[in-house]
């Protein structure tokens, strides 16, 4: 035998053998513990990602208003600009009230369109009702999200119409079109 290799008795051994078992398992404890940490990170890395798009696409709508107050004549500047606010209002109570629930409520066998999902039906089961806009597809930032491409396509059609419609008229086409936009 050489003088380099350390012999050790079975007892020794079986000593050795127990602490790196009680290692193992202190690992596999932290393991274990870190896969919750990680998931509910994963789960809020993607509500940010979906927070910070919908704020971009709505950005889209500024650069629109922007642009249509470069194509108008100077006396309707505020007019236009107040349009395009209006759109995003109109757009985020419709959207709300008709087309999330056409878009992701439940399909009865139609195939086309929802049929729950309403803010009646969220505002009636609860007060809050934010907190309960999910319908198995996303909270919250999951409407944010489809609302403000709602709000973008409203701004999109207003600046092709842009001095050539009365306020009335695009606030029934904001109204009444909206909803659909993100049906099936």
């Amino acid at each position: 035998m050489s003088a380099s290799m350390n012999t050790y008795t079975d007892a020794q051994v079986e000593a050795k053998i127990a602490t790196l078992r009680g290692l193992v398992e202190q690992l596999t404890e932290r393991v274990e513990a870190n896969e919750g940490a990680i998931a509910q990170n994963s789960s809020d890395m993607d509500v940010s990602y979906l927070v910070i798009c919908g704020a971009l696409v709505f950005f889209m709508q500024a650069g629109f208003a922007m642009l249509e107050a470069g194509i108008v004549q100077s006396k309707n500047v505020t007019n236009i600009l107040f349009k395009n606010m209006i759109d995003a209002s109109i757009a985020a109570i419709c959207f709300w009230l008709l087309g999330y629930g056409f878009a992701y409520g439940t399909d009865k066998g139609y195939g086309f369109i929802g049929s729950d999902n309403f803010a009646t039906e969220v505002w009636t089961a609860s007060v809050a009702f934010l907190r309960d806009i999910h319908n198995g597809t996303g909270g919250w930032e999951g409407w944010f999200f489809q609302w403000a491409f709602t709000g973008a396509c409203a701004t999109i059609v207003a600046g092709s119409v842009a001095e050539r419609t009365k306020l009335e008229v695009r606030v029934s086409k904001v109204g009444l079109a909206l909803p659909t936009t993100h049906a099936r």
